[in-house]
């Protein structure tokens, strides 16, 4: 599997100003509420804070007074939000200053209106879509959790879509040995410097509607994982529908 790159996190759900129209009947009310409460929480993380990160002094006292997210959690997208999700797109977000970052940037403002929570109506479900975008061949859509190192979690989902040739979607794990309130996908260099492993998860192809379970052991340094919701590859304009998205520890029955 090709390394999954995502970065860091807030404290409610990341929603995206709107869906195109073959996302199902976005849920406006909700994805306003969410979008709110995203703004709210960047502002947990400055600029100076995040260069203070990066260059190894992180500013500590506002995170020390945040609970981080941690299993376990189950979203299904019929009510508040239980997730973090923030967009990625490519490998890394690049440096400030890069040539590079106004097209990233615009991938992420694309990304974004491509998402949304979509409502089937004939049964009231509703579920996290979004989907390729046509010049990039890797995007996606990331979830921090603090997690405890040397311990087994357990992450299940459903995921419906209908994909064309050489192209993929699923979920991944990456492991990081500390948790960063960072609201933003990493750079090259922060994400060299915690990274501390990548799990497959599950990677489908062709056409699926089905409930995926896969198990994850954390490194000796391992502090955060990002649950990574991805789509990969050729380019179409079906979306990608995750639903029913669970993480929770496994415990040693032998511990209990």
């Amino acid at each position: 599997m090709r390394t999954l790159i995502f970065a860091s996190l807030c404290l409610t759900l990341f929603v995206a100003t709107g869906c195109q129209e073959d996302v199902q009947q976005p849920i406006k009310n909700q994805q306003q509420t969410r979008q709110d409460n995203q703004e709210e929480a960047k502002e947990i993380v400055t600029a100076s804070e995040q260069n203070a990160i990066i260059e190894g002094e992180p500013a500590r006292a506002e995170q020390a007074k945040q609970e981080p997210p941690k299993p376990p959690i189950f979203e299904d997208f019929q009510g508040a939000p239980q997730l973090t999700l923030f967009p990625r797109a490519g490998d890394f977000r690049p440096e400030d200053g890069s040539d590079r970052l106004p097209y990233w940037n615009t991938f992420i403002e694309h990304l974004i209106k491509v998402t949304g929570v979509a409502e089937d109506q004939p049964t009231g479900n509703r579920s996290w879509a979004f989907r390729s975008i046509k010049t990039i061949d890797s995007v996606g859509f990331f979830s921090p959790l603090a997690v405890e190192p040397q311990s087994t979690y357990q992450i299940s989902f459903k995921l419906s879509t209908e994909l064309p040739e050489e192209a993929s979607a699923g979920i991944g794990i990456l492991e990081f040995n500390e948790f960063l309130w960072i609201p933003v996908q990493y750079t090259e260099e922060l994400f060299q410097k915690h990274y501390r492993g990548i799990h497959e998860g599950i990677r489908v192809t062709g056409t699926t509607a089905d409930e995926h379970t896969f198990t994850v052991t954390t490194g000796p340094e391992t502090h955060m994982i990002h649950v990574v919701l991805f789509r990969e590859g050729a380019h179409d304009r079906n979306n990608v529908l995750f639903d029913d998205i669970a993480v929770a520890e496994v415990k040693d029955e032998k511990q209990e």
